[in-house]
């Protein structure tokens, strides 16, 4: 998997940082994290997206990713 991080400023003192993993061709995972917010997080796939809250389980289930069953991601 390849992983790039971006830091977006919106305005000057306000800025996310975007962390955007290839896991497959024509898949990736972008995390959007904000201080003082919740992360949230897009999955595409094609032309599709899915947004979801980006939580300690979601982070755990893409880190084994490889060893997950396809079921385990509809829980997202």
């Amino acid at each position: 998997m390849n992983t790039q991080m971006q830091i977006v400023e919106v305005e000057p003192g306000y800025s996310y940082v975007v962390e955007r993993t290839q896991l497959l061709d024509g898949v990736h995972l972008e995390v959007f994290r904000q201080p003082g917010y919740p992360d949230d997080a897009i999955l595409f796939i094609g032309e599709n997206e899915i947004l979801f809250a980006w939580t300690d389980e979601a982070a755990a289930l893409f880190d084994e990713l490889d060893t997950c069953e396809p079921i385990e991601l509809l829980a997202i």
